[in-house]
């Protein structure tokens, strides 16, 4: 098996930089070279040399928003993104089974099987998990500019309730597929995985290897419903609730009455314009590696 280590240092806060020598140390002892990144452009350039070097795995240290940027230099190639989870979310590894301790997530990278997922894109930007538009792009702007002393999941529920305050709801046409909808909303997620925001099950039955979208929309409601729907989210237990419509599409036009941030595996992807926001599926398009099953 040909298989290389990048790790992002500045993931989790700064945690990937603190793991380093670990990760060196269980890189030597597997006899795997470890490339420290940069920036979000280096890391997509060195995934696509390591696509275009054939290698057969490329274990990933970080989090959705590193393994956003790697599946843009591996999408489309036979090379297996493995996420080593040390990151502030960890939502495509724990999509993909990963236990969370570094040693043990590094085994399950090279024990684990390979298989291909789809990606979704929305605009011309491709993501691993899920897109939104609305509440929660603004909620991960929140968390990645101005939360810092906060660490893991508890970063995006603090971000959710300073960001409620002065939220205001756009509205939203939707077309495509089983998405026709058309009124305000709080926020439209467009999952590829189940889990976004460090463990919210924001769409339980997402596949990601289904060719399909889910499109979860949560109609404007109070504030105090809003908050009183919020926690049910970790559970996937939201789903039936009446502002809460989750429908599926392959692709999806959307048009937002205002700009809205665009939120890709936590990342910012800009905001709407005018016109209709392209919103689609891309099957098959990226080869990871699942862990095996915990005994």
């Amino acid at each position: 098996m040909r298989a290389r280590v990048l790790l992002n240092p500045v993931a989790g806060r700064g945690r990937g930089a603190r793991l380093r020598p670990r990760l060196a140390a269980l890189a030597a002892g597997a006899g795997i070279q470890l490339i420290e990144t940069t920036s979000p452009a280096d890391l997509a350039r060195r995934a696509g040399e390591a696509a275009g070097e054939g290698l057969d795995r490329l274990l990933v240290a970080g989090g959705d928003g590193t393994w956003h940027h790697a599946a843009r230099g591996l999408a489309g190639s036979a090379t297996a993104l493995a996420p080593i989870p040390l990151g502030t979310g960890n939502d495509l590894a724990r999509e993909l089974g990963y236990p969370f301790g570094t040693a043990r997530a590094f085994a399950a990278a090279l024990e684990g099987r390979v298989e291909r997922i789809d990606l979704g894109r929305i605009g011309d930007r491709r993501f691993c998990g899920v897109a939104g538009v609305g509440f929660d792009a603004a909620v991960a702007e929140y968390a990645r500019s101005r939360v810092r002393m906060l660490r893991g999941p508890a970063v995006y529920a603090w971000a959710t309730l300073a960001t409620l305050a002065s939220y205001r709801t756009p509205s939203v046409r939707l077309d495509g597929g089983d998405a026709d909808f058309t009124g305000e909303v709080f926020l439209v997620a467009f999952a590829n995985t189940s889990h976004y925001g460090g463990g919210m099950r924001i769409a339980p039955h997402a596949d990601p290897g289904d060719g399909r979208l889910e499109v979860v929309i949560v109609r404007r409601i109070s504030k105090l419903r809003l908050l009183s729907v919020f926690p049910r989210v970790y559970r996937g237990a939201h789903i039936g609730h009446p502002a809460i419509e989750i429908c599926s599409a392959r692709s999806v036009a959307a048009t937002f009455g205002s700009p809205q941030r665009i939120n890709a595996d936590g990342e910012s992807a800009g905001w709407t314009g005018a016109g209709a926001l392209e919103v689609a599926i891309e099957p098959g398009a990226l080869a990871v590696v699942r862990a095996p099953a915990r005994r």
